[in-house]
């Protein structure tokens, strides 16, 4: 798993780069890692999504609480950045579910912009997802939890510290550009209403050990 290499123009990247380790965050079923090489890749991705987003045959928007617009399908957007993040997530779900093969069943962008968000959720039709921040967006001194990705689940112990299985404080992991996170996808998670002007994007996938045979869109 350690020697796979994506070729970005003139550079070879590793898809795990050596001594990449993918930590506990707040509970044992929930790992977290950062890539530090996000420079090599992380400008032209974000080019290529914002170029996609254009694309109104491409793109779906359902409303303003559905996590922003959404860009799908990352292994069809012809992008070499694309392909390494891709293969990052994949590389990450075998690693902590320590298995040899990962399918994607689902992946796509999210382009958040002033007001959007998304509502408390869980995935359907996998075993783990993963969200990869690509782009943190702007600060907002007055609101520091805008935008942040959050879980608000009852069955996790940092959302229940005063009283087991009620959930009075969501779980902020604290994602900056280049942190990736892998987490059961039956936990509630949201993303906070973002305040900020320039975009905040991120990347999510679903993700099984083997193919599903009904096609994912049918439950997008």
């Amino acid at each position: 798993m350690g020697d796979e290499i994506i070729q970005l123009g003139f550079k070879s990247i590793e898809v795990w780069p050596k001594g990449q380790e993918a930590e506990i965050c707040g509970d044992p079923t929930i790992r977290m890692t950062t890539f530090t090489d996000t420079q090599e890749y992380h400008p032209r991705l974000v080019a290529k999504i914002l170029e996609l987003e254009e694309n109104h045959r491409l793109r779906k928007r359902y409303f303003r609480g559905a996590g922003g617009t959404k860009i799908h399908n990352l292994g069809q957007w012809v992008s070499s950045e694309a392909e390494l993040i891709n293969a990052r997530a994949m590389s990450l779900f075998k690693r902590v579910l320590e298995c040899d093969q990962a399918v994607v069943d689902l992946s796509w962008a999210n382009v958040y912009r002033s007001g959007d968000y998304c509502m408390p959720h869980s995935q359907l039709r996998s075993t783990a997802s993963v969200v990869y921040c690509l782009d943190p967006g702007d600060e907002d001194p007055e609101d520091v939890h805008s935008g942040r990705f959050c879980f608000v689940d009852p069955r996790l112990h940092n959302c229940c510290q005063e009283q087991e299985g009620c959930m009075t404080a969501p779980f902020l992991p604290g994602m900056t550009a280049g942190t990736m996170i892998i987490f059961p996808s039956q936990l509630v998670h949201a993303v906070n209403p973002y305040t900020g002007k320039r975009p905040y994007i991120t990347l999510s996938w679903n993700i099984n050990k083997n193919a599903l045979p009904v096609s994912p869109e049918q439950g997008i």
